[in-house]
């Protein structure tokens, strides 16, 4: 059957009598009863059941070829529509911008720490691919874009970065695109082709912003080749791991005229390397290696004099010595240092901080250094007479500080007496990888301490760290102890802390985490509950606990 071909205003007009059709009395009459209809009504309403097949049909038909047609409509606009996207994107105003205009662009959607990878689907690399003068952009007008780099780095998962190609050919790519502009990369040498990588780097040392290399300690030696060839660097962060040994020569020249260099970070450096650098711009340095007895402290302490602009400065010399044997050295005093992150009792009992506000105890420990430098049999923790020597390092310095992190060490009586000595503390951490009966009663007497109040103007004011808003315990590798202090008395001393007027300092940060085999605290069902609820009263608190026993 053909479809009608009839004008859209004749196929309306056929159905204008529906609008108007109405039932006849009797039968509408019908409709609202649920009587039967009498035997004339019955032939009448047949009748005019069957006289409405023909309109049903003949409308459905002409239906089907309005929709047909609606089809075909909306089937040519689409076609409309992309022609004029066609149309509108050859005039879109970006195909007319200057060259350099577009690079501008292309550079501000790169954000400040979005680094170059060998992943050839990401980064500047994608926006390559988009068209012929992205391309042209991004390959010869935005050197910046190529001169962050990340080189055989490891992801947050550990996971490594895929290398797609020959990374030596990649990495002179995107040298060459790079231009003159300052380097920053991330390189971790691991096999040959990343110590290629280095060779090449080390040629264009003179464009060396920012470096973070990890490097095997044989190959320490061959930074040298860049002395005097490092006028930009302004930031080194230096991670050693072992492999093979070095020269009878331990000195390292590489960074001994480096005139703007103000961050330098050395992790794990072999004991008896030595880095000659300069101090003159220094603002915050990093030294975490085997114990070597204290011998760098004078050198490192000359550093300290000659650093006028010195706020971070961190000395960590990790081993298992656990008492310091090394003579008294003569106190330095800085004006500019307000972070110590620190192990050697020598250290810290010869310097004197007035501007001193954040300290971490620390032996730097993990299975790395444990591995390499103690056999892995033996924990390092902080030696017995850190704390000691941390207290009279704040009596010498009267500085207020902020934040006191202590990471295994080894807790005595001095714990109470820095605590007294640092009202305005607002972030207290403890960390211990390893339980020793003795801490019980001392962490014990610290709690009673601080949940101690007295009246200050008609309020209630406690008497060590008033001011404390973070509070973090961690406790791991607890094996078949019962640990007293967190009970009862801990958690109102946290409760009162937190229930402080509005306009006093409270604790909002609580972070408690006891891991182990076989341990036991004092909180009881009501106090555990009590804990809890001061979450709905404002409490950050992160509550965790694991004994490996009850998980079997």
């Amino acid at each position: 059957m053909q479809p009608s071909r009839i004008p859209l205003e004749d196929i309306l007009a056929k159905y204008d009598w529906i609008t108007t059709f109405t039932h006849p009395p009797d039968v509408a009459s019908l409709l609202r009863t649920n009587g039967a209809p009498s035997p004339p009504q019955s032939a009448r309403l047949k009748v005019s059941l069957a006289n409405l097949t023909t309109p049903l049909t003949e409308l459905q038909s002409d239906l089907n070829v309005l929709r047909n047609a609606v089809v075909s409509l909306e089937t040519q606009m689409s076609r409309l529509q992309s022609l004029k996207h066609d149309y509108e994107t050859a005039l879109s105003p970006i195909r007319h911008l200057p060259m350099e205009v577009l690079a501008g662009i292309l550079c501000c959607s790169w954000k400040d720490d979005d680094r170059v990878t060998y992943d050839l689907g990401d980064g500047p690399w994608s926006l390559g691919q988009v068209c012929r003068s992205w391309r042209n952009a991004i390959e010869s007008f935005c050197p910046g874009l190529w001169a962050t780099l990340d080189i055989g780095c490891n992801d947050l998962d550990g996971a490594k970065r895929p290398m797609k190609g020959d990374p030596v050919e990649i990495l002179r790519v995107v040298l060459e695109r790079s231009r003159n502009h300052p380097l920053d990369f991330h390189l971790w040498v691991t096999d040959q082709a990343t110590e290629r990588c280095l060779d090449l780097l080390i040629t264009h040392s003179k464009r060396w912003s920012g470096v973070t290399l990890g490097i095997p300690s044989s190959l320490l030696p061959r930074l040298s080749a860049i002395r005097g060839r490092i006028d930009l660097l302004r930031r080194v962060d230096l991670d050693c791991f072992p492999s093979g040994s070095l020269s009878e020569d331990s000195d390292i020249w590489a960074f001994e005229i480096a005139p703007k260099l103000e961050n330098l970070r050395m992790s794990c450096l072999p004991p008896d390397v030595n880095i000659p650098f300069p101090a003159t711009n220094l603002v915050s340095f990093f030294d975490a290696r085997p114990f070597a007895g204290d011998r760098l402290l004078p050198k490192y302490f000359d550093i300290v004099k000659a650093a006028p602009g010195l706020r971070s400065f961190s000395y960590i010399d990790c081993g298992v010595n656990l008492m310091s044997t090394s003579p008294l050295l003569p106190c330095v005093t800085s004006l500019s240092i307000e972070k110590f992150w620190v192990s050697s009792p020598s250290c810290i009992r010869s310097m004197k901080l007035p501007s001193l506000t954040e300290v971490t105890l620390t032996t730097m420990y993990d299975d790395d250094l444990d591995t390499q430098h103690s056999g892995g049999d033996e924990f390092i923790k902080c030696p017995v007479d850190a704390l000691g020597a941390l207290h009279q390092m704040l009596l010498q310095s009267q500085c207020s500080l902020y934040r006191l992190h202590l990471i295994d060490a080894v807790l005595d009586n001095n714990l109470a007496n820095i605590i007294r000595l640092t009202p305005s503390l607002r972030r207290l951490v403890i960390e211990l990888n390893e339980w020793v009966e003795d801490y019980d009663p001392i962490l014990d007497s610290l709690v009673a301490q601080m949940s101690e109040e007295y009246l200050v103007d008609g309020a209630m004011q406690h008497c060590v760290v008033p001011s404390l808003q973070e509070l973090g315990i961690y406790l791991s590798n607890i094996d078949d102890a019962y640990i007293s202090f967190i009970g009862s008395t801990f958690v109102d001393m946290v409760a009162s802390r937190v229930r402080r007027p509005c306009e006093a300092p409270r604790l909002t940060k609580l972070c408690l985490s006891i891991s182990g085999s076989g341990w036991i605290h004092d909180l009881d069902e009501v106090a555990e509950n009590t804990l809890k609820s001061l979450k709905h009263e404002g409490l950050q608190l992160t509550y965790n606990t694991y004994d490996a026993d009850m998980s079997e």
